[in-house]
């Protein structure tokens, strides 16, 4: 997925008026949407807002791994067997743990209060408009939040691995050490700050009563908005840096940071150049995806 994802990237900045129109339409969406439509891949579209529909999805999975977590590493109750079976059959074989229960709980819950977060961002804050996207981003949805939750536990402790003799298989505090606490630093500095992006662009479409006034696409001002174009996807970007660093060692971990660096990268550098595009007085020093680099 990450690797696609790159590749079409590249494909897309390049040379999409080369492309068919049928690869254009179905990598872009939203705002930014391909004008040209095949006839086609129209029938593969769906409305954006079920976008909400894996958060739900999400909210769920991650609340079950976080409990699977609570229940072996705190109070010492064991896995079932199928469990252990299910990650073998997803995950890597012979399979061994690569960080301890403590910084396994941590992660899993960070996963946890970020799911619910957007649950209840896609559901009680954010205001869709009527565009659409693809189903592979509707099922991608899906299969990120399955992987996300699943990779964790795949190279948790004992007794979600057997191979784990080099890491404690329950939570102790001592084991919160600096590197741990550096990606918690990062983790709710993010959470705060995408959470606070969210607000502002609903804020742009309603009233002072919070009832919805227009639809269209305006300028975002405030906060990491006068630095960047897209503070939140450039926030999610950071929060699963911050798992990476929580669970350093991860041998599963790199590829989903890499995934998410790479979607919400060029999400970003598509946003930036619809909003140069459509808004002639949109601020010059404002950067797409992080701050004075890119």
């Amino acid at each position: 997925m990450a690797f696609s994802i790159v590749i079409l990237s590249v494909l897309i900045n390049l040379i999409e008026s080369k492309l068919p129109v049928s690869i254009v339409q179905t990598f872009r969406y939203g705002k930014f949407s391909s004008e040209k439509k095949h006839f086609l891949v129209n029938y593969l579209e769906v409305p954006k807002n079920w976008f909400k529909h894996f958060y739900v999805f999400a909210a769920m999975w991650s609340t079950l791994g976080f409990v699977l977590v609570i229940l072996a590493f705190v109070f010492k109750v064991p896995v079932p067997e199928f469990i252990t079976h299910f990650l073998d059959m997803v995950a890597l074989k012979n399979r061994r743990t690569s960080y301890n229960a403590t910084a396994t709980t941590v992660a899993m819950l960070c996963m946890l209060i970020q799911c619910w977060k957007r649950f209840y961002e896609t559901h009680y804050l954010s205001i869709f408009s009527n565009s659409k996207i693809n189903i592979s981003h509707y099922a991608i949805g899906y299969i990120h939040y399955f992987g996300c939750i699943a990779a964790i536990l795949a190279e948790a402790p004992s007794p979600f691995t057997s191979l784990s003799v080099d890491h404690q298989s329950y939570f102790l505090i001592n084991d919160i050490n600096i590197r741990l606490i550096i990606g918690i630093i990062i983790f709710l500095w993010a959470f705060q700050q995408q959470y606070l992006a969210n607000v502002n662009l609903v804020n742009l479409r309603t009233d002072r009563e919070g009832k919805v006034i227009t639809y269209e696409h305006k300028i975002p001002t405030g906060g990491l908005f006068d630095k960047i174009s897209c503070p939140h996807l450039f926030c999610e970007m950071l929060m699963y840096m911050a798992v990476y660093i929580m669970l350093w060692g991860s041998q599963i971990w790199p590829y989903i940071f890499f995934w998410v660096l790479s979607n919400q990268c060029e999400s970003a550098m598509l946003n930036h150049w619809w909003y140069q595009s459509k808004f002639k007085m949109y601020p010059k020093e404002r950067y797409a995806f992080i701050p004075y680099i890119l």
